[in-house]
């Protein structure tokens, strides 16, 4: 099925956006959209495993208040009683989280993070906790504890992660839209592989305190959704305020005096032909609504993806250092691997932020001349699970290379990175990046809206509604 016109009747198929306005409307009440996603929940998920706890009796009890505020008059946000997903590194009071670890199976926080409070105070609707890759540290959502969570697409192929379960709830019509988190590409990449859209803000842009921690001076939180003006709105949700600025909207797109710019090197060398030519052709599409787009030069950018893997281990390590190596029979084997490493000197760290400072100001130098950058999201559609290598242009990557070489360096750089669908290639999902300087999510926004306008609606995957 495609993405529905806003004259749908099927609430499974309303952008938060739709469904916000058509709730203050009171063509529906929050307590019937919330039944409407948790029997959509309960008929689909079994086989997506996007969810680890789903919370029924707390998503009832947040439509109640939300549909008696609604009708007092008190609408507190475009989002009043819509539902939406938390990863499963969201602390939410009373209610478990995981981290999709076995060490933190029981884990009850007893208050909110900052992100989850802020959500509650806009009137969202919380539908339940979603999988993730075991502490957030991999890019396939293969979780040994709970079980791999599966691409809405092809359940035989992997979402990405490690925000897995929100993009797969997401694309499979169990959530509106769900938060992830990003330290390497994590809300990114599985968007790109489902089919959805994902942002990641400028660092800071939305508060981590209460968010389990990988690599603190990467991670950033964003949101996971259906069009560009979702993500624009849940981003204001989470951070509790505007800081997006105007949510965009799906008008004739106009993009005159705005330049965009495709890297001449290392984002097109190692792609897939496919997720190249729809990219390409996605350039076509903004030039046609007025943007000049010219290549600029980044130069090479693994040293810089090497050095953040580095500073990844020695940030994870250190975060994991209470419980392992001494519960390292609690660990899943991958993450058991990665933790088990030996731990970067001193020197070595000292090396790697030498070349995480020269590439990030090989990539800010780049905003001196455009206004946004735009790229592959992943060089290659949702590999199989399961899969350890992957074969990109005749090269053999490891999995996590392929994954994470296009998103982490703007992790590195902090500025804000969105994704948004671009096509199928053989059936699966691809997606384009467009970056922007730090604190420029509404230019990022902007021209992320006129591409959909100009793209068309997106396709989501039969098996949503069918399996």
């Amino acid at each position: 099925m495609s993405v529905a016109s806003p004259s749908s009747s099927d609430p499974l198929e309303w952008s938060m956006a739709e469904a916000g306005e058509r709730l203050a409307a009171g063509e529906l009440s929050p307590v019937e959209l919330t039944e409407v996603y948790l029997a959509a929940i309960a008929e689909r998920d079994d086989d997506v495993n996007a969810y680890l706890t789903v919370t029924a009796d707390r998503a009832r009890a947040d439509a109640v208040r939300a549909e008696q505020e609604l009708r007092a008059g008190e609408r507190r946000g475009p989002l009043h009683g819509v539902p939406v997903a938390l990863k499963d590194l969201v602390e939410t009071a009373g209610i478990r989280t995981t981290g999709g670890s076995r060490i933190l199976a029981d884990n009850v926080p007893e208050r909110d993070a900052v992100l989850a409070r802020n959500l509650r105070a806009a009137g969202t609707v919380l539908l339940g906790k979603t999988s993730t890759h075991e502490y957030a540290y991999g890019g396939t959502s293969n979780n040994p504890h709970y079980g791999p969570t599966r691409n809405p697409w092809d359940r035989d192929r992997i979402p990405g992660g490690s925000s897995g379960g929100s993009a797969a709830a997401v694309v499979s019509g169990t959530a509106p839209g769900a938060v992830g988190t990003d330290t390497c590409g994590s809300v990114r990449i599985p968007a790109a592989l489902c089919g959805c859209v994902g942002l990641k803000p400028t660092r800071g842009r939305v508060s981590l305190d209460g968010v389990l921690e990988l690599a603190p001076s990467l991670d950033h939180g964003g949101p996971i959704t259906r069009s560009v003006r979702d993500a624009a709105l849940l981003l204001d949700a989470m951070s509790g305020t505007t800081t997006a600025g105007p949510a965009p909207d799906a008008g004739s797109p106009d993009l005159r005096g705005t330049t965009v710019g495709v890297p001449t090197s290392y984002f097109f060398e190692l792609v897939d032909p496919g997720v190249r030519a729809a990219v390409r052709a996605s350039l076509d599409l903004l030039a046609d609504a007025g943007a000049t787009v010219r290549e600029v030069e980044i130069g090479d950018l693994r040293p810089l993806v090497a050095a953040i893997f580095l500073r990844v281990r020695a940030e994870a390590q250190e975060v994991h250092r209470a419980n392992f190596p001494s519960r390292r029979a609690d660990y899943g084997a991958d993450l058991a691997e990665n933790l088990s490493r030996p731990a970067p000197t001193a020197e070595q760290l000292e090396a790697a932020d030498a070349v995480i400072a020269t590439g990030v100001a090989s990539l800010l130098a780049a905003f001196e001349q455009v206004d946004v950058l735009a790229t592959p999201t992943t060089p290659a559609t949702a590999p199989l699970i399961g899969a350890e290598r992957v074969l990109v242009a005749g090269e053999d990557l490891h999995i996590e290379e392929m994954l994470t070489g296009f998103t982490s360096v703007f992790n590195a750089a902090g500025v804000p990175a969105l994704t948004v669908p671009c096509g199928l290639v053989d059936g699966l999902p691809a997606g384009l990046q467009l970056v922007g300087p730090g604190g420029a999510e509404t230019t990022v926004l902007r021209v992320g809206a006129a591409y959909e306008t100009l793209r068309g609606p997106a396709s989501w995957p039969r098996s949503a509604a069918t399996r």
